[in-house]
């Protein structure tokens, strides 16, 4: 019985130990978001890291990281988005239409006071990164996005479930694990040929940059 209670007080404290790894973690991601100023908080400062995610604050948040800064940015018609007329997070959304991270085509609602599915935000930040090629070769969407994301390290430590929104402080760590992955671009572009990329891991000669480096030089 003493044996059993040893065990059971030991698997308390290694849980309560990654408890705390796990809080200590978001905390560091959330100050770095803040510091970049990247994620911000209501009026009160709360950053409400419990609610899901909305479209309007997934492509916010996007863009951001990006290194664009949507609230200052001269307002643009929502012509594209026919429910974002005078909507908090249009010009992000036109960014990001821009930037390709939003499949969505003209005419087509946005939505976007809706909940974000966790795979819909994966793909944003596959688009974002440039690997949005090498994930539609792996199986296009969903799968072969979250595929290329586990192999990117994006999604680690978040179980990632399809068809389920996600919550802001997921996003948080899903943007964390993004920042210093070399980013992919396109060096050569064919007409109904192989588009040519390449890495900009730092090495032999190649430029290094990552959302981090692009983030730090803005």
């Amino acid at each position: 019985m003493k044996k059993i209670l040893s065990l059971v007080l030991v698997l308390a404290q290694m849980l309560a130990m990654g408890t705390s790894v796990l809080a200590q973690d978001k905390n560091t991601g959330v100050s770095q978001l803040s510091a970049y100023k990247i994620m911000r908080g209501d009026p009160d400062g709360n950053m409400r890291l419990n609610d899901t995610l909305t479209r309007g604050e997934a492509v916010t948040l996007l863009v951001r990281l990006y290194g664009f800064v949507p609230e200052t940015s001269e307002a643009v018609p929502a012509n594209e988005f026919p429910d974002m007329e005078e909507h908090w997070a249009c010009n992000a959304a036109m960014i990001a239409k821009g930037l390709r991270i939003t499949d969505k085509t003209g005419g087509e609602a946005f939505n976007p006071d809706e909940s974000i599915a966790s795979e819909e935000f994966v793909k944003m930040i596959i688009y974002l990164l440039g690997y949005n090629e090498v994930a539609e070769q792996r199986g296009g969407n969903p799968h072969g996005y979250l595929i290329q994301a586990s192999q990117l390290g994006i999604t680690k430590s978040i179980p990632m479930s399809t068809g389920q929104p996600i919550t802001r402080s997921d996003a948080v760590t899903l943007i964390c694990n993004s920042l210093d992955i070399p980013l992919m671009v396109m060096t050569t572009f064919s007409l109904g040929g192989e588009n040519k990329y390449i890495i900009l891991n730092g090495k032999n000669g190649v430029e290094y940059r990552t959302l981090r480096t692009m983030l730090e030089t803005k």
